[in-house]
C-alpha cells in the first residue's frame, strides 16, 4: 500500500505543545530495546514521504507536555509503573517538532527515553543529549544524516529490501522506497551499533526474500539482525 501522507516541514515554534498521533503501551519490537515494555508517544507528521512506510502518523491532536505525561501514566498498567521506565518518542518524525521540553520532563521523571528519527532534521536538546538515560536510534531514509545529529546517535537501523541492496556492504540502496541516491552510511569516527531489519511489504513470499537478505548481510558483515518483534507476537 503506497504511503499517501503528505510531508510537513519542521516547525520548532511550539515548545509547550505537540501534535500527537497516539500514545500507547506495547512491547518495543525493534533496535537496542527490543522486547522491552514501553509507552510509545507517536508524534504526528513527517518531513519525508517514504512510499513503503506502513505507519499511520497523519492524524493528530494538540497536547501540552503535562497532557502527555498524564496520558503516559494512564496507559501504563499500575503494576508496571516502576518496572516500565521506557518511553519511545517516534512518529512520523520527532525532530519535526520541538521536543526539548518533553524530553526534559520525561528524564526528570526518571524515564528512559528513546527517540526514533530518520536523521534528516536536527534540534538542540542540550539536557537530553548529555543524559545517560537518553538514546537516539536513527533509521536513515535520505542520502545524508544531519551532521549535527551524528554525535548523539547511539544506533543505526537500516530497513532492507532485497531488491535494493548494495552488494559491497549488504545495506540498502534505498530505504522504504525513498529517494534516488543511496541511503546514508555512517562516518568513519562513529562507533555505534548497526541493526539491519527486513522490510515488511505484507507479502509472505516477498518477506521471506527480504529476511534472507538481512540474515545473510548480518552473517557476512557483522550487523545485528533486527526483527519486528511486535508484529511477530501480534501487538501494536
Amino acid at each position: 500500500m503506497l504511503n499517501k501522507q503528505i510531508p510537513i516541514k519542521q516547525d520548532l515554534g511550539h515548545p509547550n505543545s505537540l501534535a500527537v498521533n497516539s500514545i500507547f503501551y506495547t512491547i518495543q519490537g525493534e533496535g537496542p530495546f527490543a522486547g522491552t515494555p514501553a509507552v510509545f508517544v507517536r508524534l504526528a507528521g513527517c518531513n519525508l514521504q517514504c512510499p513503503d512506510c506502513d505507519t499511520e502518523y497523519g492524524l493528530w491532536k494538540v497536547m501540552s507536555v503535562s497532557d502527555i505525561l498524564e496520558a503516559i501514566a494512564e496507559v501504563t498498567p499500575e503494576t508496571n509503573r516502576v518496572r516500565c521506565p521506557l518511553i519511545v518518542i517516534t512518529g512520523g518524525e520527532p525532530f519535526r517538532q520541538n521536543i526539548r521540553k518533553l524530553t526534559i520532563a520525561l528524564l526528570e521523571n526518571l524515564y528512559q527515553v528513546q527517540v526514533e528519527t530518520n536523521g534528516t532534521l536536527f534540534a538542540d536538546l542540550d539536557y537530553a543529549f548529555a543524559h545517560h538515560s537518553f538514546t537516539i536510534v536513527c533509521s536513515p531514509k535520505g542520502s545524508k544524516v544531519n551532521a549535527l545529529l551524528w554525535p548523539h546517535i547511539k544506533a543505526l537501523k537500516y530497513v532492507l529490501n532485497a531488491d535494493s541492496q548494495n552488494a559491497d556492504d549488504g545495506l540498502p540502496i534505498l530505504a522504504l522506497g525513498h529517494g534516488t541516491k543511496q541511503v546514508a552510511r555512517w562516518p568513519e569516527h562513529w562507533k555505534g551499533e548497526v541493526y539491519i531489519q527486513p522490510v515488511d511489504v505484507q507479502d509472505e513470499n516477498a518477506n521471506k526474500r527480504h529476511l534472507k537478505a538481512a540474515v545473510d548481510a548480518s552473517l557476512k558483515f557483522g550487523y545485528r539482525l533486527c526483527l519486528q518483534v511486535h508484529k511477530i507476537i501480534g501487538v501494536a
